[in-house]
């Protein structure tokens, strides 16, 4: 896609919002059950071309086969967060379609926007202002990348061992277990931003991930097919279906989903000389995909599904 053809896809994308919500306002089943997906791949053309429109790059059109892979990886990252609700038992899905096929079509299509939502919101944010380099306060040592490694391991087990007191570090422990791995590999990381004194992405992630919290929420809220949340005490002042204190949390996991792809990423590129190793790594994250559909679809369901 060319600058050019911006306003095209633009267009398109807001097509797909107005029908998409058009179709729920006269109660069409097809749409009640697919609205969130359907809306939200329309919002994530409109970002992509509205940063195509801004600054003549987009995640979409930087590298494309880079973009699908991006979204096929969105999936098996979400999929880790799921897997800790097994254990916390935080939301729940309710009205989903009973056919399994259909219904884990849903989750894969649904699962696919989280990274490229974040990423469009994110390039978006950091195109307005310029970066200016800041005082170079964080010194980055061998210590401190261990230090944060082995916290980042504490939080993350800590909500499994009393997830009813420890719940919302899960939102935390892979900021600080999977940057400073990045950080060591060279690979793009906030500690090395942070330490040479740019402060721009990690605050364009962090807006990034309440914009995305607050349109998550709002399109899920007007959804069939939706997730409700059960939260210890914090489970008040709700603004749609999340608990107001929750939508704290989706700051640090604009991050954490940010060191999580780059960790994939390196690790798929180290896959692609042989091709062995590739089809092993695919393997790989269809057996983990399978696996955590299914504990969803034992212990993740709320009042049914949508018969």
């Amino acid at each position: 896609m060319k600058r050019t053809s911006a306003p095209l896809a633009f267009c398109l994308g807001l097509a797909g919002l107005a029908v998409s919500a058009a179709l729920l306002a006269r109660g069409a089943p097809f749409m009640k059950t697919w609205f969130y997906c359907f809306a939200w791949w329309s919002l994530l053309l409109v970002l992509d071309a509205a940063n195509l429109r801004r600054t003549g790059v987009s995640p979409m059109t930087a590298d494309f086969p880079v973009f699908v892979r991006t979204a096929l990886f969105s999936v098996p990252l979400w999929l880790i967060f799921e897997a800790f609700n097994i254990r916390l038992r935080n939301w729940s899905y309710h009205g989903l379609p009973p056919d399994l096929p259909v219904r884990w079509l849903g989750y894969f299509a649904a699962f696919a926007t989280v990274t490229p939502a974040l990423k469009e919101l994110a390039a978006l944010f950091q195109s307005f202002g310029r970066e200016r380099s800041g005082p170079r306060h964080l010194k980055v040592t061998p210590a401190l990348l261990g230090s944060l490694t082995a916290s980042g391991a504490l939080l993350l087990a800590l909500p499994l061992v009393a997830p009813r007191l420890f719940f919302p570090l899960v939102w935390l422990g892979f900021i600080f277990l999977l940057d400073p791995v990045n950080y060591r590999r060279g690979r793009p990381s906030f500690l090395r931003d942070l330490e040479a004194g740019r402060r721009r992405s990690v605050v364009s992630w962090m807006i990034a991930g309440l914009a995305a919290g607050l349109i998550w929420e709002f399109l899920n809220w007007w959804s069939g097919s939706h997730w409700e949340y059960h939260i210890p005490y914090l489970n008040f002042g709700r603004i749609f279906q999340m608990p107001i204190f929750g939508f704290g949390g989706f700051i640090p996991f604009a991050l954490e989903i940010f060191a999580l792809d780059v960790y994939v990423q390196g690790v798929y590129e180290k896959t692609r000389s042989r091709a062995a190793w590739r089809i092993v790594f695919w393997a790989a994250v269809a057996l983990f995909c399978a696996a955590v559909f299914f504990l969803i679809d034992r212990y993740s369901l709320g009042s049914g599904l949508n018969t």
